[in-house]
């Protein structure tokens, strides 16, 4: 009994503090804070009608529902209306200092400075708009979070160029990884069940809806009338893709497939929906998560050859075991 426990710790303290790169922690970095800057290149002609005082939907309205304790421009903009700055200029401050995060975020200076304040002016802006909000927000919004506690200026960033931080193995990219993996199986799996309590996704009324949508159509889905079958496998299918995806992709010989057809889904997403940066967003994810790591190699057995000497026997047995095992549990198992 006192084995398996401390097999069992021995496993624990192996999937959640083995040393890895913060390779994944970087590139996710790069992704977020890119697509970021994109969506706010796009929202900024756009923000008085979205975010304003007196756009589609009034601050008056916005600062009545139940989450009136939250941070958000309206509440900012009356703080600033005392020194005459006006709501536009509060709007627009707001924004200005989310892209100058966001860019500080993406070249990696003081990284995690800046990931704390792209985080926190997102929460801002989400507390303002959530009427014209959607998935992509939420899940840029969960990936700040993780940005802000993983060794995320490690790599590829003005910080590690500086030498203020360094791209050694560490746990702590270890543990950040883990957390993302664990919360995209959970985001996954949530979304699978609220999907197969309805008939819509059995029936592939839910397919058809979507594609036939005049604000996401691109190719004419028509012709589906006459083929409802094929709506209700495509239904099928992503109920099969995201309940499964909890399950398949810890195991390593379904990891791959399940991290390949759940990839084809958004690519799917994008090609007939057009929400390209959904679709991007939740690529950066799962790769982040699943198809980007690199575990610290295992230590050198002693008197091996690089000690100048024969390796004992059965060492040499040994080490292609943990190398097979680091390679396995790089990608998550």
């Amino acid at each position: 009994m006192s084995r398996r426990l401390s097999r069992a710790i021995a496993a624990a303290r192996a999937f959640w503090l083995a040393p890895e790169y913060p390779d994944a922690a970087a590139f996710l970095r790069l992704a977020v804070g890119g697509l970021a800057l994109v969506q706010l290149a796009m929202l900024w002609p756009h923000l008085l009608p979205l975010y304003g005082n007196f756009g589609w939907v009034q601050w008056a309205i916005v600062e009545t529902t139940s989450n009136t304790w939250v941070p958000s421009i309206g509440k900012l903009a009356l703080i600033l209306s005392g020194w005459g700055v006006a709501s536009a200029t509060a709007l627009h401050l707001v924004f200005a200092l989310y892209g100058a995060s966001l860019i500080g975020l993406v070249i990696g200076y003081r990284t995690r400075l800046f990931a704390v304040l792209a985080w926190l002016t997102h929460s801002v802006t989400l507390n303002s708009g959530f009427f014209s909000l959607y998935g992509v927000d939420t899940m840029m919004h969960i990936l700040f979070f993780y940005l802000v506690f993983s060794p995320a200026g490690a790599r590829w960033s003005v910080d590690a160029y500086l030498e203020r931080t360094s791209p050694a193995p560490r746990a702590g990219a270890r543990i950040a990884r883990r957390l993302v993996q664990l919360h995209l199986c959970i985001i996954y799996l949530n979304t699978g069940l609220a999907k197969a309590r309805g008939d819509q996704w059995w029936n592939g009324e839910a397919i058809w809806r979507a594609v036939m949508q005049p604000q996401f159509n691109v190719v004419d889905f028509g012709w589906l009338t006459s083929r409802p079958e094929l709506a209700a496998v495509a239904g099928w299918s992503v109920l099969l893709i995201e309940l499964g995806y909890a399950v398949f992709i810890w195991i390593p010989a379904t990891r791959r497939p399940a991290l390949a057809v759940t990839l084809l889904m958004h690519a799917g997403i994008a090609l007939t929906m057009r929400l390209w940066l959904f679709s991007l967003m939740m690529v950066a994810f799962n790769l982040a998560a699943f198809g980007w790591s690199r575990a610290a190699a295992p230590a050198p057995v002693a008197g091996g050859a690089a000690a100048g000497g024969v390796r004992p026997s059965g060492s040499l047995g040994l080490l292609r075991r943990e190398r097979r095992r680091a390679r396995s549990l790089a990608l998550g198992g």
